[in-house]
């Protein structure tokens, strides 16, 4: 049972939250050379949320010219941002580069990256959004859900889609301690052993007092007072795919990881079960599989 002193603290927090009234809400969206999926990305979730502030993070393809043109369409809503650093890559790289004070204090890592735009946002809330994801109709359901609780945190996750656009995709090894066996640094991502993105991760929480940390060294961390103290209690845990995956649909979908996870990722990636009805209605819906193909061109 917590004591006395905790409760206090948490439902001080939470008279923080309600203090907002409606949960109000900045998407931070995150992006590099993300052309292929970036626009249906954010429209799926403009009407849904209050801000949605982009980051770039040194394109070389079209993704600026989207980001301009979301932008005219939504200026109410979408804020650009860029960032003009290197980020090293997840693994190995960043590992290194937390390893010491001075690496700790670098533009180049990335939990000083993502700090630098939650600082971007406005709103009581942040929406941690990337460029390949799809929202679906659970996803609403749940963020209306979420808004009427009082738990201030979300935890979601999604299907990863297969570069057959037919299937999800599985993996060949579920054993995480054999796959991280073969890596120079040990840590790889939860989804890589699954059929499901991030299932674990809060992706939806309050920005007063939340920061990201290389705590992991391998990558960045989440850490918020509301998860220190009261961990699942604060909250609002969803079932169902919140979002379609397109990840293993772009071009190079292993380009932010260091080379030997990028290797067990990509030799970890297999065909799973078809995609549900719903799940091709939505891809069909955003004609995803014609984008890929303008994009094809484009590059080419």
């Amino acid at each position: 049972m917590k004591s006395p002193v905790l409760e206090v603290k948490y439902w001080f927090l939470m008279a923080c939250v309600g203090r907002y009234g409606r949960k109000q809400v900045s998407a931070m969206v995150r992006v590099r050379n993300e052309e292929d999926f970036l626009y249906p990305a954010v429209e799926s979730i403009v009407d849904y949320v209050d801000e949605i502030v982009i980051v770039d993070n040194l394109s070389t393809d079209r993704t600026p010219l989207i980001i301009e043109a979301l932008r005219r369409e939504h200026p109410d809503k979408v804020v650009y941002y860029q960032y003009p650093h290197e980020i090293r890559k997840v693994g190995r790289e960043n590992w290194e580069l937390a390893s010491s004070p001075e690496g700790r204090s670098s533009p180049h890592l990335s939990a000083n990256y993502y700090n630098w735009c939650l600082r971007r946002c406005t709103k009581p809330f942040i929406l941690k959004w990337d460029g390949d994801m799809i929202a679906t109709e659970a996803f609403y359901r749940a963020l209306e859900e979420w808004r009427l609780s009082y738990k201030p945190i979300m935890v979601f996750h999604g299907a990863n889609v297969h570069p057959d656009m037919e299937h999800l995709v599985a993996a060949k090894v579920s054993d995480r301690e054999k796959l991280m066996a073969s890596l120079t640094v040990a840590g790889l991502p939860r989804w890589v052993t699954s059929l499901t993105y991030d299932s674990s991760e809060p992706r939806l929480f309050p920005r007063p007092l939340a920061k990201y940390d290389s705590s992991l060294g391998w990558t960045q961390r989440l850490s918020s007072p509301y998860l220190d103290l009261f961990g699942s209690r604060c909250c609002h845990r969803v079932q169902d795919a919140c979002f379609l995956h397109l990840k293993f649909c772009k071009r190079d979908p292993y380009s932010g990881y260091s080379p030997d996870l990028r290797e067990v990722i990509s030799a970890n990636v297999t065909v799973g079960p078809p995609l549900s009805r719903e799940a091709r209605q939505l891809l069909q819906r955003w004609q995803i599989e014609r984008r890929l193909e303008q994009a094809s061109v484009f590059s080419g």
